[in-house]
């Protein structure tokens, strides 16, 4: 498991060719520079999980918002236009995850569709810690998968320090998972992260 120290850099090396592109070389390394000082800072304000569902579920928020403060604050982009470019970055970053792990697809396909396999999942899910995620399972739903995400750390992380916004560019990776499962899809009609009261996660057999 990586640390948000190391996806930063993974993020920022992954997209440095779209923030050149973007900003020119000369701000694209004053992005690389800034970003590692905002993430510094920032340090002391992470929570410390013990749970590895919570740190995994954590890492990608403080390397996202560092990206981000840098781009708003020190190279004075405005803030649309920093969304953007910060998930382009991440997205070049994620795809190129995927691509490493092409077993992924595979091992969630097993998870999914085994009964065992969901519950063990279920049971790696809780970890009650403060700040981290809590969630309930739901029941009824005709769903391979079904549960509600009440509380998410990087939802709370974010709003801390004023930046909620960064936080759906880390949902829609979820879309992109997902992508990789072959015959199921993730319905879902709100995330935290979008100002719904749950992240309603329903995984489901694809129509044919």
């Amino acid at each position: 498991m990586s640390s948000p120290s190391e996806r930063l850099a993974q993020i920022l090396a992954e997209g440095r060719v779209i923030a050149t592109r973007e900003l020119g070389e000369a701000c694209a390394a004053e992005l690389h520079t800034h970003a590692k000082e905002r993430y510094l800072a920032l340090e002391a304000t992470m929570p410390r999980f013990r749970s590895s569902t919570n740190r995994k579920l954590f890492e990608l928020g403080p390397p996202v918002l560092a990206i981000y403060q840098a781009l708003l604050h020190d190279l004075g982009v405005d803030r649309e236009p920093a969304l953007r470019l910060a998930e382009d970055m991440l997205l070049a970053f994620y795809r190129k995850q995927l691509n490493r792990s092409p077993l992924l697809g595979a091992a969630m396909d097993a998870v999914f569709r085994l009964k065992p396999a969901r519950s063990l999942l279920m049971m790696t899910l809780r970890a009650d810690e403060p700040e981290g995620i809590r969630f309930d399972e739901a029941s009824g739903t005709g769903a391979l998968l079904a549960f509600d995400v009440r509380a998410c750390p990087i939802v709370a992380f974010a709003r801390r320090h004023g930046a909620p916004e960064i936080v759906p560019m880390i949902c829609r990776l979820d879309d992109l998972k997902v992508k990789e499962l072959h015959g199921i899809e993730l319905h879902r009609t709100g995330t935290l992260g979008t100002g719904a009261e749950r992240c309603d996660f329903r995984y489901v057999t694809a129509k044919k």
